[in-house]
């Protein structure tokens, strides 16, 4: 099998955020739901997903980070920067927290069609390791961002229900890396997320807000064999670095540059679009085998065709359990 990392570098606008996922994923859009300040109309984005196929009809592609030639820890660290990388989660479950979570807070929740209110948890952690940063995915964390040092002025956390008695264990969290305004900011951005069909996990406008208070936040983002990654950013990504510190090593990993978000596109047109410009005296044969000729249909329209995301309808939508992330 081979695997590749496929990416895309574009503007986002809150006001306009796109689609998500082919139907698993969508944003969380309200129409109370109001920019904090002034728009922001010049954060930049990249979105990186992997996949493993064995030719170039990608017939049999599982896409996902886990799928492809680069590590998750690799790239929030290339995109984020090499400090203290935090790990958030707004709805963890209470029998999960890791020990080392800062800024607990038990809250509950209700949804229509679920039950009538569920116990639980938001926090975050200092992840250091591969191990730590999968153990906290594992454990709910989704948004990811980098601090230098904790705030000298940590958020409060309050219980939800003063006639609840606090879970014992409750105080024996780590204060909260965070300040109160960039606490607020990272609720607006997760707090008001709804699992089903499809899930909404994050509302656009608490991505400006979070940017005020750090230079770029990374989400997950549900494909359908496991997560893609959006990087979300005030600077532009400078992509000559970025592509070269992925190819460092050994092995360089084979880098599939997409017009539109890969979760939303097809990876055979992408590898046709590319295998059209490789340059075989610098970089030797195309490494993506070709499909066998029966099965070989020149896609000539595939330039046009890749800037329009597939449509999905409603009944090929596929059940929550089968949308979990696999790493």
């Amino acid at each position: 099998m081979v695997q590749a990392l496929g990416y895309v570098t574009e503007t986002f606008d809150p006001a306009s955020p796109g689609r998500l996922c082919r139907g698993r994923e969508r944003w969380i859009e309200y129409e109370t739901m109001e920019p904090a300040g002034e728009e922001e109309s010049d954060i930049q984005r990249i979105v990186l997903s992997g996949a493993s196929f064995s030719d170039d009809r990608a017939r049999d592609a599982k896409r996902g980070l886990g799928f492809g030639p680069v590590s998750l820890t690799t790239l929030l660290h290339t995109l984020l920067g090499e400090g203290p990388l935090i790990a958030y989660c707004e709805e963890g479950h209470p029998h999960q927290v890791p020990e080392q979570a800062a800024g607990v807070e038990h809250h509950t929740v209700a949804r229509p069609g679920g039950s009538l209110r569920e116990w639980r948890v938001r926090w975050h952690t200092q992840v250091d390791t591969a191990e730590s940063l999968h153990a906290a995915i594992d454990a709910g964390a989704d948004v990811f961002i980098q601090l230098s040092e904790a705030h000298a002025d940590p958020a409060s956390t309050v219980h939800e229900s003063p006639l609840i008695p606090p879970v014992a264990d409750e105080e024996s969290s780590l204060t909260s890396f965070f300040n109160e305004s960039l606490a607020q900011a990272l609720f607006f951005l997760t707090g008001f997320r709804a699992p089903g069909r499809p899930n909404r996990y994050f509302q656009p406008w608490g991505i400006p807000a979070v940017l005020e208070h750090v230079s770029a936040v990374a989400l997950l983002h549900r494909d359908k064999h496991g997560p893609a990654l959006g990087v979300y950013s005030k600077l532009s990504f400078d992509m000559g670095a970025v592509l070269t510190r992925f190819s460092e090593g050994t092995d360089s990993p084979l880098l599939v540059p997409f017009a539109i978000p890969p979760m939303l596109a097809r990876w055979d047109r992408a590898l046709w679009e590319l295998r059209q410009h490789w340059d075989t005296e610098t970089y030797g044969d195309f490494p993506v085998p070709a499909a066998p000729k029966s099965e070989q249909e020149p896609p000539a329209d595939a330039p046009a065709e890749q800037a329009k995301p597939e449509v999905v309808a409603e009944e090929e939508i596929q059940p929550e359990e089968n949308a979990t992330t696999e790493e």
